[in-house]
């Protein structure tokens, strides 16, 4: 699970434009989310290294997986594919149906992904930032419920 102590890291490595006062109130709600139940924020590590963040929040109708990103040095790797897997897997536990996961739909290589791990397109929207209009599609995944295991 991400911490605070984890901010000045993410912001170098993930998040470079963002400002700090930003990456700070991202962990402090994924704590929060955590407290409650209703999500997690996760970094992965590799040999003490951050490399990677994303965030899960359950709402009631569809859970949703945002602010997932990867040291550029550490792309390709599946560092994306594993931060999902394990973001996916704690929304079973939560009693999630569905997951929605967005991407700007110049970002290729992040829609390539999701489509490649069972998501569907399901909606584009327009959204600001950095005052440029850009244009998010939005996937679904519906989840199977999770199975107890066997005795």
């Amino acid at each position: 699970p991400v911490c605070l102590s984890d901010a000045d890291t993410l912001r170098r490595v993930c998040f470079p434009t963002r400002p700090p006062d930003t990456i700070y109130r991202l962990i402090a709600r994924a704590e929060r989310l955590a407290r409650q139940d209703y999500g997690l924020g996760v970094v992965a590590m590799l040999n003490g290294e951050l490399v990677g963040y994303g965030q899960l929040t359950v709402w009631p109708r569809c859970a949703e997986i945002s602010d997932l990103a990867v040291a550029e040095s550490w792309q390709g790797r599946g560092i994306g594919s594993a931060i999902l897997s394990h973001l996916l897997y704690v929304a079973r536990r939560m009693s999630a149906t569905c997951v929605e996961i967005g991407a700007a739909v110049d970002n290729l290589r992040a829609l390539a992904l999701y489509r490649r791990l069972g998501f569907h397109d399901d909606h584009r929207v327009e959204v600001t930032l950095d005052g440029a209009a850009v244009a998010v599609q939005y996937l679904r995944l519906i989840l199977e419920p999770q199975q107890p295991p066997p005795r």
